[in-house]
């Protein structure tokens, strides 16, 4: 049996030896990509929910906890943290840290005489005296379960983000790419459920829009959410393609590969506008459009349109048609869908109530996650709607500010600040040690970021494990990898020398031509004027002699040899193919 794995394994490991050269086998995906991505897709597989405490959500969370220590231990062994360089690195670092501490100090139990002079406990401390308990230590937070929950929901988007920052250049376009197959998967999976109808067997959710499509998600509005950032990263590689391409009108440089990729881009472009007509978000049709407009800007900023390459007009020429066949399939229920709104005035009630709640438990908040019972306390009795339940404020910025005090909006603004710097260092000018491909997805990167905070002010989509996957990507995409920066430069150089290696080699089955003679001969000046090569000694007898071939070979044979003989007598060059 032994013998016979032997035979079954080793004809493909050698034939897969002989295609793939060993230079470009060594850059196999390595481990942390193989997680991230593993992650990545799990999030927008489970990661759809509005709130926490779904079996989905536990599951995610601890598929998400080794490859955060994965990350975390190869992030401590490196030298980074000796390097002055790498101080990026480090404030980035320590602001994860700062975001995966504060519900940790939310839960953190506080004696008696400290948390009930806490702003906005006065409701709690009456509910003791009632019932004549004694007050025990309690934590910042009032409901420290959604808090333990709202921690637990940081692992996914931190083992990303931690994964992501540790991979090549090379690895951060696969990653994009694994983000651009499960939109279009979602796509499919929402156009299914509203062609089944309310009752489709592909809604995840009990609570969810029963006539939008919605993907993997419960809510329209972060289904869309997901398909313009997609739309982004699609834009990159289309701008890619299209300078690859960089003129239609020369047809003989044309490749049906490049052509025929671009061509599937095209048709993503179509298929994501349209998955956006048929979730009827507002929010989300409206930042599509932005999307788009940033889709240009990207391929009017690329330093090679420049050269020649029209990538601008090809784009602008693939969105054109993309919105107009798009169009055709919803129309009508995006128009319908911008009729009156119910939650319209409703989102003007929630954030009221919502500021009216924040600065009773300011400066310290009412801990993460507490969002829901905490409303409830300060909901009057005409703000109720019939049919709508409030678990969220519809505005991620006011919830936060609730829940964390000053401490959120302090860590938002820090995390502007920063992205404001990184933009200015990314958009203006290419680094040194950055392609135009990296550069142009480190530019949708902050577009994505800016699209999902704007969108945040109107809804939660950050909320979700999905969206907060794919934002922790975009920020991981706007730091320079650790550890492995060379890696793709490695990479181009021996893929390069690989092929210019296979062109200058000889096709099998053509004799190789032996190379220049070298002007010093064992035979003489003589010989040397004339152009004669000589022929190499025998060095033992010749290959073959002692087979017994058949005669008309060896006939056919001598009058080649004797032909050789006459041709070098006469003075004629001739080189013998056989050394």
């Amino acid at each position: 049996m032994a013998s016979l794995g032997t035979i079954g394994v080793q004809p493909v490991r050698t034939v897969s030896s002989r295609l793939i050269p060993v230079q470009i086998r060594e850059y196999r995906p390595s481990i942390t990509f193989s997680m991230c991505a593993i992650l990545l897709i799990c999030s927008v597989l489970l990661g759809g929910g509005t709130r926490g405490g779904f079996l989905s959500d536990a599951i995610l969370e601890l598929i998400a906890i080794p490859v955060l220590l994965m990350s975390l231990s190869s992030l401590i062994v490196l030298p980074v943290w000796r390097n002055r360089s790498r101080s990026d690195l480090r404030r980035v670092l320590t602001f994860c840290c700062a975001i995966a501490l504060l519900p940790l100090i939310q839960l953190v139990p506080l004696p008696p005489w400290i948390w009930t002079n806490l702003p906005g406990r006065e409701q709690v401390v009456t509910v003791f005296n009632l019932i004549g308990a004694q007050t025990l230590w309690m934590p910042i937070s009032v409901s420290p379960h959604a808090t333990w929950l709202s921690f637990l929901a940081l692992l996914p988007p931190m083992a990303i983000f931690c994964a992501t920052i540790q991979l090549s250049y090379r690895e951060r376009r696969a990653l994009s790419l694994v983000i651009l197959s499960m939109g279009v998967t979602s796509v499919f999976v929402g156009l299914t459920q509203v062609a089944e109808g309310p009752a489709s067997l592909l809604r995840f959710f009990n609570i969810t829009n029963t006539t939008e499509a919605v993907g993997f998600f419960a809510n329209r509005n972060h289904f869309a959410a997901l398909l313009y950032a997609v739309l982004l990263f699609a834009a990159v590689w289309a701008i890619e393609l299209g300078f690859k391409i960089k003129s239609w009108t020369d047809l003989k440089n044309l490749e049906a590969g490049k052509v025929a990729a671009l061509l599937a881009i095209f048709l993503f472009f179509i298929i994501i506008i349209a998955g956006e007509a048929m979730a009827r978000s507002r929010a989300g049709l409206a930042l599509t459009i932005a999307a788009l407009l940033a889709v240009f800007a990207l391929s009017l900023k690329d330093r090679r349109t420049a050269s020649g390459a029209k990538t601008d007009k090809i784009i602008l020429a693939a969105i054109i048609l993309a919105v107009v066949l798009a169009m055709q399939f919803a129309v009508y229920r995006i128009l319908d869908r911008f009729g009156t709104d119910p939650l319209e005035s409703a989102r003007i009630v929630f954030a009221h109530n919502t500021i009216t709640a924040a600065k009773a438990f300011m400066p310290f908040g009412s801990g993460s996650g507490t969002f829901v019972p905490v409303y409830q306390m300060f909901e009057q009795p005409n703000d109720t709607f019939a049919n709508i339940y409030v678990n969220h404020a519809h505005n991620d910025f006011l919830e936060l500010w609730l829940e964390t005090g000053v401490l959120g909006p302090l860590l938002v603004c820090l995390f502007l600040i920063w992205l404001g710097f990184t933009a200015l260092k990314v958009w203006p000018r290419s680094a040194a040690n950055m392609s135009s491909f990296d550069c142009t997805l480190a530019r949708a990167a902050t577009v994505i970021i800016v699209l999902l905070l704007v969108h945040s002010v109107v809804d939660y989509p950050m909320r979700t494990e999905a969206i907060m996957a794919v934002f922790a990507v975009c920020c991981a995409l706007l730091i320079e990898p650790v550890g492995a920066a060379e890696e793709g430069v490695k990479f181009a150089a021996s893929l390069e020398r690989y092929l210019v290696q296979r062109k200058a080699s000889p096709k099998p089955g053509t004799p190789a031509v032996s190379p220049e003679p070298s002007l010093v001969s064992p035979t003489g000046p003589a010989r040397q004027a004339e152009g004669v090569v000589p022929r190499p000694p025998q060095s033992g007898p010749r290959w073959g002699a002692e087979i017994d071939w058949p005669e008309e070979w060896r006939d056919s044979g001598e009058q080649n040899r004797q032909s050789n003989a006459k041709s070098d007598t006469s003075g004629s060059a001739k080189v013998d193919p056989e050394h």
